[in-house]
C-alpha cells in the first residue's frame, strides 16, 4: 500500500447544509491518525451552501481533502461515479453526506485491511434513538469466501445499501456503474458488485450512524399516501431486472435457500408497492385498472425473481408463516399479470 492512499473515502454532497459539517468532521476525525487515506467530496450543484462550506472545509485541511463539483445538477448516482473515478484508494468507502461515521471506524478497519486484505469489509450501523441494524446474516469477525453465503447474508437481512460497505476499488468497472438518471441506485448495484467478491470480513459493530431525515427517498414514498409515485415505483420494481440470470451465471450450483432468499427479498418490495397501490384514492377508482397496474409490478419483479411469488407464499404456508402468506397471496390475488411487450 505504499506510495498512495489506501483507502478513498467518497461523500456526495447535495442540499444537506444542515448535516455535512457534522459528517465531514466525523470523517476527518477518524482520519487524523491515518496519512495515506484521502476525502474527495462531490457537490452537485447544491443551492442552499453546502458547496461553500465543503469547498472552506477543504482549504483548511489541505492535499488529503480534495473538493468537486459538478458543472450541472447529474443526481447521486453520477456524482458516485465521478467519485470512484476521482478515487485513488485501493479500498472505496462511501458515506452519505447526512450521515456520520463512528469513533475508531477507520483503525478498526486497517486493521482488517492489513491482516486479511479482503475484496470486501461491510459493517453494521445505528440511527437516531440508538436503533442497531446488522446488516448481514452469516458468519462475523472473520474472514470468509463463499460468495453464496455472502450474497444470502446480505439479501437476508435486505440491507442492499452502499454506505455500509467498503469496497475494493477493482471491483467498480464498465460492468458496475452506479444507474444515472434514477433511484434506488443502491438495489441495482450492490447485488452485483456481491457477485465478484472473493472474501469478504463482516465486523458485527456499528461504523456509521445513519440519520434518517425527511428528504430521503424511502421518506418520500412513505409519506405519499395520496398520490403514487409511479416513476419512483418503477425504478425500484426495476433495479434488479435480469439478477436471477446473472445470479445463475455468478454462483454455479446455486442452492434453493439462496434463491428463496432472493425472491422474498422481491415480494416482499412486491407487496410494499401493491400496498402503495391500494392505500392511493386515484389508484382504487377503477379495480380494472389497479388490477392491471398491480399486475405490472408482479411481471416485471416476479420475472426478476429466482423463484415465482406463488412458490413463496406456498413455503410462507409451510414453515407456518400464516400473516406472511396470506400477505403475499392478497397482492396476487389483485394481480392482473400483463404480457410484456
Amino acid at each position: 500500500m505504499n506510495g498512495g492512499p489506501w483507502l478513498s473515502l467518497l461523500v456526495p454532497v447535495y442540499n444537506v447544509r444542515p448535516f455535512v459539517e457534522d459528517c465531514l468532521s466525523s470523517i476527518l476525525y477518524e482520519m487524523r491518525d491515518h496519512a495515506q487515506v484521502e476525502l474527495i467530496v462531490l457537490d452537485d450543484c447544491s443551492t442552499d451552501g453546502s458547496a461553500a462550506l465543503c469547498r472552506q472545509m477543504a482549504q483548511a485541511v489541505g492535499p488529503s481533502f480534495r473538493f468537486l463539483s459538478h458543472s450541472h445538477n447529474r443526481g447521486i448516482s453520477a456524482a458516485r461515479n465521478a467519485l470512484i473515478d476521482a478515487a485513488r484508494g485501493r479500498y472505496a468507502w462511501f458515506v452519505d453526506a447526512d450521515d456520520r461515521m463512528m469513533a475508531g471506524a477507520i483503525d478498526a478497519l486497517r486493521i482488517i485491511v492489513d491482516r486479511h486484505a479482503p475484496d470486501l469489509v461491510s459493517c453494521d450501523y445505528v440511527r437516531e434513538g440508538d436503533a442497531r441494524f446488522s446488516t448481514f446474516d452469516g458468519p462475523a469477525q472473520a474472514l470468509s469466501r463463499c460468495t453464496e453465503t455472502l450474497v444470502a447474508g446480505v439479501f437476508a437481512r435486505r440491507r442492499l445499501h452502499v454506505w455500509s460497505r467498503i469496497w475494493k476499488r477493482a471491483l467498480f468497472g464498465p460492468a458496475t456503474r452506479f444507474p444515472e438518471g434514477a433511484c434506488f441506485e443502491d438495489v441495482a448495484i450492490v447485488p452485483r458488485l456481491l457477485l465478484q467478491v472473493g472474501s469478504f470480513y463482516h465486523v458485527s459493530e456499528p461504523w456509521i450512524f445513519y440519520r434518517s431525515r425527511p428528504g430521503s427517498i424511502m421518506a418520500h414514498l412513505a409519506r405519499k399516501v395520496k398520490l403514487f409515485d409511479r416513476q419512483r415505483n418503477d425504478e425500484l420494481a426495476r433495479a434488479l431486472v435480469g439478477f436471477h440470470h446473472e445470479l445463475a451465471q455468478g454462483l454455479s450450483g446455486v442452492t434453493a435457500r439462496t434463491q428463496m432468499i432472493v425472491a422474498r427479498f422481491l415480494e416482499r418490495e412486491y407487496v410494499k408497492i401493491s400496498k402503495r397501490l391500494l392505500r392511493c384514492p386515484q389508484s382504487r377508482a377503477s379495480l380494472g385498472a389497479l388490477r392491471s397496474e398491480i399486475g405490472r409490478y408482479r411481471r416485471v419483479m416476479e420475472d426478476s425473481s429466482p423463484i415465482s411469488f406463488g412458490q413463496v407464499a406456498w413455503q410462507y404456508l409451510q414453515k407456518g408463516r400464516i400473516i406472511r402468506a396470506g400477505i403475499l397471496g392478497l397482492a396476487l390475488a389483485m394481480s392482473k399479470r400483463q404480457p410484456e411487450h
